[in-house]
């Protein structure tokens, strides 16, 4: 989109077109004394850019010079027109309301296609340990390619983030590296959102939760609940996991672990009466389960509760 502004020439008033920023490009044009806006002790670089030229720019995966011993995690996305990313011989175009996320060194391209001719975007790139760990575990999970819509919690937060940086509005960098984190807990919510779209998540899962809660003081197998679908055990597990990224049996266990805590926080009930009540072969099975699931022992999570 362009703005008109009037400028004189040989004493007539014409119009010429004026870029019309976005809100990532007014926030970078404010900091851009640097070239890049750099994040703490070079935690975080980012940027916006507009490309016009294809054979200007193109980005190997495996050749920039990234140390494979301390990667790198990079997020692009689109603000008007269109590039392309490609990994393991798919190509997807990255246009508008869709953005990549890729793990520097690892086998893949981003580049400008001859047929695009602009691409403008912003980025983040970091080498935050914690960060680049959960990128990376995301990356082997989920295509490169997202959508991301402009009224989505992620868009908001991406913004917010990107113009605090370039305004040098954090107190601190603990308040840097604690938005950077905040970001990248919005990030892996909205690819599993994306992943397990909430309403078939939330059926399945209140269907299991409400089954496992009537059959409580039992042990039941998932072929048990599987027959109730009309489907195989190996195919209800399937059509589960698609919705909700869970193992039946994982949300079983989460459902007896919390009546558990609940009973723990409520009563003084002995453990071996609260490993029955909830389905538990017996005291040391609930207790090694519970210490699994929250590192801590049933005695003394109901301490620290009390």
């Amino acid at each position: 989109m362009r703005q008109w502004s009037g400028k004189p020439i040989d004493g007539q008033s014409v119009k010429e077109p004026t870029p019309t920023l976005t809100p990532f490009e007014r926030a970078f044009a404010a900091r851009r004394d640097d070239g890049f806006a750099q994040l703490g002790a070079g935690v975080l670089a980012l940027g916006c850019e507009t490309r016009t030229v294809p054979a200007d720019y193109r980005w190997d995966g495996m050749k920039r010079g990234d140390d494979p011993a301390h990667p790198h995690g990079v997020f692009q996305a689109t603000l008007d027109g269109w590039g392309a990313f490609e990994r393991g011989g798919r190509r997807w175009t990255v246009g508008p309301g869709q953005a990549f996320f890729a793990v520097l060194p690892s086998r893949h391209v981003y580049f400008l296609p001859p047929e695009s001719g602009r691409w403008s975007f912003f980025w983040f790139n970091t080498g935050h340990p914690w960060v680049v760990q959960r990128l990376a575990a995301l990356a082997k999970a989920h295509p490169p390619v997202l959508a991301l819509g402009a009224e989505s919690r992620l868009w908001g937060l991406s913004r917010s983030f990107f113009e605090r940086v370039c305004q040098r509005r954090f107190e601190d960098a603990f308040a840097e590296e604690g938005a950077l984190i905040e970001w990248m807990l919005e990030f892996e919510r909205h690819l599993h959102e994306q992943a397990h779209p909430r309403g078939a998540r939330a059926a399945m899962l209140d269907e299991l939760r409400a089954y496992t809660l009537q059959n409580l003081r039992r042990s039941f197998g998932i072929e048990e609940f599987a027959r109730r679908q009309g489907r195989s055990r190996s195919h209800f597990s399937h059509v589960f996991k698609e919705a909700t990224g869970l193992a039946p049996a994982t949300h079983v266990l989460d459902v007896r672990l919390a009546e558990a805590r609940r009973l723990l926080r409520a009563s003084e009930a002995p453990l071996k009466e609260i490993a029955a009540a909830t389905g538990f072969a017996d005291a040391n099975h609930f207790c090694k389960a519970f210490r699994r699931q929250y590192h801590q022992s049933p005695g003394a999570y109901r301490r620290h509760v009390s």
